[in-house]
């Protein structure tokens, strides 16, 4: 889903002011590639991290875990639309086609006395029909619902350490598929309007990261050039030092790359390295995820991975274009989650058997345990 992309989009079509102001972009310190950042140290929320490797970090758009609460409203809001047909069938257009009238299990002879209900029927009709015009245009179009149907399933970030650029897959009402100069993006850490900050801190609303892409030209008033990335904290209150810490490691990893094969036990807050090799608690499924996939990112109960898997079901999975696809030289976390360092992905793949035995060594050595590396060489 691509709520937060839709609503700045949706702003600066009304005008550049309208955007800036939706992000206070103008109204807040904006972090340079090459200043060390707010953070204390770094920050890895779990569930974001599609794949990390030696050449690209690649990472999910926030609105994962929105989709399937707009389609559980998507429902109830298509539910009371069929029901209103229903009654509105029933006692007004009913009588006209066979001469009876009916609402809910009563049903009788239509009359003349029953005029008033006709009459009714065809009122409530015009009252419900425009309540949920309004609903959904809310829902859909106003809330940015749409983004949740019927296009890519999710937006991905990739960070290129080898050619100092930022690809961006999202559909084309949101900005469309981009392309970035790494050293020309500056974060910014609280994307929300300036008016609004005592409602998220009082709320605490979680807030992704978001980096802003300055007009190429600062003196054009279209301001060319000019777009926001929105990147997913996965945090589920507001946390302004874990979006600082996450931006200090995207930062640390395109400026410096990784720098320690693990994250060691017991890490003090002020440690700024990056891993080579994320644990799996911090990598999401690149894919289309089953229900069973979704349970477990989702830590939800029941029914959310049901919503979420009718969502999933209109949806599509975006892959990189091939001249895209190209530029890291390793390949992609979908063909080769090992070698991509795309965790989630792998021990999925693993569980299908869809690894290779070369693979599967290789994802015991970094991610297994010395029982399960044993095992794995012994095949």
């Amino acid at each position: 889903m691509f709520g937060r992309e839709y609503e700045y989009a949706r702003a600066r079509r009304r005008s550049v002011a309208k955007g800036r102001e939706l992000l206070n972009i103008e109204g807040q310190r904006r972090w340079r590639v090459n200043e060390a950042g707010a953070a204390e140290g770094v920050f890895v929320p779990g569930r974001c991290v599609y794949a990390q490797n030696d050449a690209y970090l690649e990472l999910a758009n926030p609105g994962f875990g929105v989709q399937s609460m707009v389609t559980s409203w998507a429902l109830l809001v298509l539910l009371g639309c069929l029901f209103t047909v229903w009654v509105w069938y029933g006692l007004a257009l009913h009588p006209l086609l066979s001469g009876r009238i009916f609402f809910l299990g009563w049903s009788e002879p239509y009359e003349s006395a029953m005029l008033p209900l006709v009459i009714g029927g065809w009122t409530i009709l015009l009252f419900l029909l425009a309540g949920f015009v309004f609903l959904v245009i809310m829902m859909f179009v106003g809330l940015g619902g749409r983004t949740a149907f019927f296009g890519p399933l999710r937006g991905r970030i990739r960070f290129n350490r080898k050619t100092r650029q930022v690809y961006v897959l999202r559909p084309d009402y949101c900005g469309g598929n981009k392309v970035f100069a790494w050293g020309r993006l500056e974060a910014v850490l609280k994307p929300f309007p300036a008016r609004m900050e005592p409602k998220v801190v009082r709320y605490k609303q979680a807030q992704p990261l978001a980096l802003y892409h300055p007009p190429f030209n600062a003196e054009d008033p279209a301001a060319d050039g000019e777009d926001v990335i929105f990147i997913e904290s996965a945090t589920t209150a507001y946390y302004p030092d874990g979006v600082a810490g996450l931006w200090e490691y995207i930062r640390q990893y395109m400026e410096e790359g990784p720098s320690v094969d693990v994250i060691p036990p017991n890490a003090p807050t002020t440690f700024k390295q990056v891993p080579r090799y994320l644990p799996p608690a911090y990598s999401t499924y690149c894919g289309m995820p089953s229900a069973a996939q979704c349970r477990l990112e989702m830590d939800a109960s029941f029914y959310l991975p049901l919503y979420m898997a009718l969502a999933q079901s209109t949806c599509a999975w975006p892959r990189f274009p091939k001249a895209w696809e190209s530029d890291s030289g390793i390949g992609e976390p979908e063909d080769r989650p090992v070698q991509t360092g795309a965790v989630m992905t792998a021990m999925v793949y693993r569980a299908e058997g869809k690894l290779a035995q070369a693979d599967e060594v290789e994802f015991m050595r970094h991610w297994g345990t010395a029982e399960g590396l044993d095992e794995a060489m012994a095949r």
